[in-house]
């Protein structure tokens, strides 16, 4: 039997913030090789927002064998707040910018599913739960791998169907040191 050629698909944002707020730090490297070992990800594509403060995090990732695809960010505008018991406006409207990458994440699962057996997709985003049942109809779904429990979304669990593990339970094995 051959070995399994299996791509992951990670939502870089979504990973990036839960470890922000988790009071231990995520190794990018033990998790790509983690990846490699146990899950035979030949592939790992690390979805995130484009932002020149960031190329030097680029850049280790990719030495971390990480393929890195860029989202450029889309202006928006936030909205004005007032008091609600004075009215007195306390945040103007202005403009953000913000790399929505879970279409571009999604495009490129579904453009490489010819090439590889299996995905693995690590989120925890509930907007990927047709994706996941769709993955599963076509017996394409290796395993959502979700960066903790408790922010998980109940939709995303629901569509796994079991097929689901969270990077929080391996912290032994993945965490920076």
């Amino acid at each position: 039997m051959s070995r399994a050629y299996n791509f992951a698909f990670i939502d870089g944002a979504n990973l990036h913030f839960t470890y922000e707020n988790l009071n231990w730090k995520l190794d990018y490297q033990k998790l790509r090789n983690y990846l490699k070992k146990k899950l035979n990800v030949s592939v790992a594509y690390y979805f995130i927002g484009k932002s020149e403060g960031y190329k030097d995090i680029y850049a280790t990732l990719e030495t971390y064998d990480y393929t890195i695809k860029l989202k450029d960010p889309s202006p928006y505008m936030t909205k004005e707040e007032y008091c609600p018991y004075c009215k007195k406006l306390i945040a103007p409207e202005i403009q953000r910018y913000k790399s929505d990458c879970d279409s571009f994440m999604t495009l490129q699962i579904m453009l490489d599913s010819h090439i590889y057996d299996k995905a693995v997709l690590v989120t925890s985003d509930g907007d990927f739960d047709n994706l996941v049942k769709r993955l599963l109809l076509q017996d394409k779904l290796r395993m959502i791998f979700a960066p903790c429990k408790k922010g998980c979304s109940w939709l995303l669990k629901s569509a796994a169907k079991g097929r689901i593990a969270f990077i929080d339970d391996y912290r032994d094995e993945l965490e920076k040191t």
